[in-house]
């Protein structure tokens, strides 16, 4: 049955943001509030005394889609961390709109809140509204409603709700650094690097398969004509079989590098999207730190040396997760780079197989030109796919100094915060 339309729906202005601020809030495991700072008690327009031991849903807008909350309740029970742009109410019936990320704790979840500027979130916010009018006017049940919500996020061009979370915390982290950050242009910069370099071998990869392809049939078609030119177990069958072998073999290996569900590239991008992620949601506890520790609580019942305890446990833990992907997505890198140069020394060697049967087509004379024109066209996909290979290799030692790079980044950033 659908939830009745929001009853403070009005015609009252939004209430105005200001980038800088970060809304703060604890829940118990039941979405009951514990705790939270100033900025969300004043812009919520609820005293302490309302908020306090009161569910989270206190302050929901009926504007945001119910399949939202579905999503997002889905990842933190299953105790991963979940981003949601998400509009609120006001006690009065304002709205206001946040990109909120949850962050599961020992006792409950942490929100986290800032304010929405990227391109991503005026589209995003239309989307909702056609979702929620659904729910509302359609009486869209929340499975439906979820599989839209979903099916909208894939058009934008995110297969997974997982990959759109990602892409929209790190839009509005970014367009927020802009204004508040500056010393954040580095990170963004290799960030950038490594995206720029991943697209070039995704890119890469597909004229690889594209050119594997083109390849496939000429193997077959070098053994039929050999096999017409010479008796039986001549040297230019012998070198077609031995092609055809090695060539079945090597193709594979391609294959299942650019494609496979083992990917390397494929992992690597995770990885390198999972440290990101990682890494803002960390930067963002840091700034909760920051200004819980100059927040006045006490005197509103909430004990501020508990939620930094608290705080602090939530960016230790973060800050090894973001620390074991950047780890992995590194060491991905570093085998993207081998396997590339290994590959491509695989079909060099393929090639020098081709050329000896070259070679040997020549000295049949004119009947060899036959076999001859297959090996001509062979080498033209070798060289085509050498390059290829050579191509992901370089991008491959771009992205390796690029993560490298985001690491020490953080490195010398983190010894400066310890000092």
């Amino acid at each position: 049955m659908a939830e009745p339309l929001d009853p403070t729906k009005s015609t009252l202005s939004d209430v105005t943001l200001d980038t800088s601020q970060l809304f703060y809030s604890r829940t118990d495991k039941r979405g009951i509030i514990k705790a939270g700072n100033s900025v969300f008690q004043r812009i919520s327009g609820f005293d302490w005394a309302q908020l306090l031991d009161a569910p989270h849903r206190i302050v929901r807008n009926y504007d945001t889609p119910r399949a939202v909350f579905r999503v997002v309740w889905a990842l933190i029970e299953a105790n991963s961390v979940a981003a949601a742009y998400i509009r609120n109410k006001t006690a009065e019936g304002r709205g206001y709109w946040v990109l909120a990320m949850i962050l599961p704790t020992a006792d409950g979840y942490l929100s986290i809140r800032i304010k929405p500027t990227s391109p991503l979130f005026a589209q995003i916010k239309e989307m909702y509204r056609s979702i929620s009018a659904a729910e509302q006017g359609e009486s869209l049940d929340v499975e439906e409603s979820e599989a839209r919500l979903l099916g909208q996020i894939d058009a934008l061009g995110y297969p997974s709700y997982e990959a759109f979370q990602i892409a929209a915390l790190m839009d509005e982290f970014r367009a927020r650094s802009a204004t508040l950050s500056p010393k954040l242009k580095g990170f963004f910069t290799d960030i950038d690097r490594i995206k720029k370099g991943l697209q070039a071998i995704k890119s890469a990869q597909v004229d690889l398969m594209a050119a594997v392809e083109s390849l496939r049939d000429l193997p077959t078609n070098m053994r039929i004509v050999a096999s017409r030119l010479e008796p039986s177990g001549g040297p230019l069958s012998a070198m077609s079989d031995i092609y055809n072998s090695t060539s079945a073999v090597l193709f594979q290996e391609i294959t299942d590098f650019a494609l496979g569900q083992t990917s390397i590239s494929k992992r690597m991008d995770e990885a390198f999207e999972k440290a990101c992620f990682f890494k803002v949601a960390t930067l963002l506890v840091e700034e909760t730190m920051a200004t819980t520790a100059q927040d006045d609580l006490l005197e509103h019942g909430v004990d501020p040396s508990v939620e930094m305890t608290l705080l602090g446990n939530v960016l230790a833990q973060y800050t090894a997760i973001e620390r074991e992907s950047l780890q992995i997505a590194e060491r991905l890198a570093q085998d993207l780079n081998r396997a590339a140069y290994d590959l491509r020394r695989s079909m060099l060697g393929l090639d020098t197989i081709r050329v000896m049967g070259l070679v040997e087509s020549g000295r049949l004379g004119s009947e060899g030109s036959r076999i001859g024109a297959t090996m001509e066209q062979i080498g033209g996909c070798h060289s085509a796919i050498i390059a290829l290979l050579q191509s992901i290799k370089d991008n491959a030692a771009i992205v390796n100094a690029g993560v490298a790079g985001l690491r020490m980044h953080f490195q010398k950033r983190g010894a400066l915060a310890a000092g």
